[in-house]
């Protein structure tokens, strides 16, 4: 068994780990992670008394050592580290989160959906509810996968990832205002990549605080990955899409990729992807009826290389399907051999 998450080759065009602000007293500290989208974007928001970090990358060696660069080009200090803003659950933006707040004792701050989830997911359950997301992913037709933290150690894994308990986080729900630092900032809940999803808005200067919601250059993961989770997650995904197009964001600061502008337009490009993902797939299944793990082959052509990537095409497959099977376009059909396959209706 290894001792640590496998490094990957890094490709021509992949952005480098590194610090440098992006907006009015805000860093960006670009750190590796070992999943295909290869690094995360943290936020250091600076304030006069100290720092507010949105999202926390993962404790590998790697990130551990770029975020310590980045924090010392940015001038920062873990003594005066106020407070923690956790987007979502997925473990590239909550990995570290549990021993900067044991080091630093910074408030905490996430939504309801996602920490419960934190607590499920890296409370040492992992394993367990794998076995049940397997099932379900068997019945799409995808054969037996493993998690890239099977082949990690308990002892390392702790270090990569660790988050708060329960009682050291304070709970945010949609419309709230949180004081970080002297700034007001609106909290925007934005279900669809994650349940439990959240941004930040800052009024005073439009900086948007996107993390997962809105990618510049790719569309973000829409999967439905157990019968446990929010039903129909490509439509809540387009209903936080059509809640943010509006704000009037100066920048807008992703989780992954480069800061960008047009907020409303990038909105409109996403939508309209999911439109012809769905046509497209409408299309393969008027041939005849098929499982998404089929339909997903066919999507992407080879290009799922690793298992991760693989559970993801077929969850945002099965996103799509559902969506069109609610509304009323698809519906399913169950196997002798306990496969999920969908039809036109």
């Amino acid at each position: 068994m290894q001792n640590a998450v496998p490094e990957r080759p890094r490709r021509a065009d992949e952005p480098l780990p590194e610090a440098r602000e992006v907006a009015f007293h805000i860093w960006k500290i670009t750190v590796p992670i070992p999943f295909p989208l290869r690094t995360v974007n943290m936020h250091a928001l600076v304030g006069e008394d100290g720092w507010v970090l949105v999202d926390t990358g993962m404790g590998t060696p790697d990130a551990r050592a770029a975020l310590k660069a980045g924090m010392e080009r940015a001038h920062l200090r873990l003594d005066n580290l106020r407070a923690i803003v956790l987007t979502h659950h997925h473990p590239d933006h909550v990995g570290l989160s549990g021993e900067l707040h044991e080091k630093s004792g910074a408030k905490v701050y996430m939504h309801p959906i996602d920490e419960t989830a934190i607590q499920i997911f890296w409370s040492h359950a992992m394993p367990q509810r794998f076995g049940r997301v397997s099932k379900f992913f068997l019945q799409h037709g995808l054969p037996q996968t493993q998690l890239w933290l099977s082949h990690v150690e308990p002892r390392t894994m702790d270090d990569i990832i660790r988050v708060p308990p329960h009682e050291a986080i304070t709970m945010v729900e949609d419309g709230d205002e949180i004081d970080l630092l002297g700034e007001r900032y609106q909290v925007i809940w934005t279900p669809g990549h994650a349940d439990g999803q959240i941004c930040l808005f800052r009024a005073r200067d439009g900086v948007f605080l996107a993390a997962d919601h809105v990618l510049p250059r790719i569309t973000p993961n829409i999967g439905l990955y157990s019968q446990n989770e929010r039903p129909n997650p490509l439509q809540d995904y387009l209903a936080s899409l059509a809640k943010v197009a509006n704000l009037p964001a100066r920048i807008v600061l992703p989780g992954h990729g480069e800061p960008f502008a047009d907020l409303k337009g990038r909105t409109s490009e996403i939508a309209l992807h999911h439109e012809e993902r769905e046509a497209l797939l409408l299309a393969m299944l008027k041939e005849q009826p098929q499982h998404a793990y089929q339909l997903a082959g066919q999507l992407f052509q080879g290009r799922l290389k690793s298992d991760e990537a693989l559970r993801m095409g077929v969850a945002e497959v099965i996103a799509h399907l559902e969506h069109m099977r609610y509304n009323g376009l698809l519906q399913q059909e169950h196997t002798a051999d306990d496969f999920i396959l969908y039809t036109v209706a």
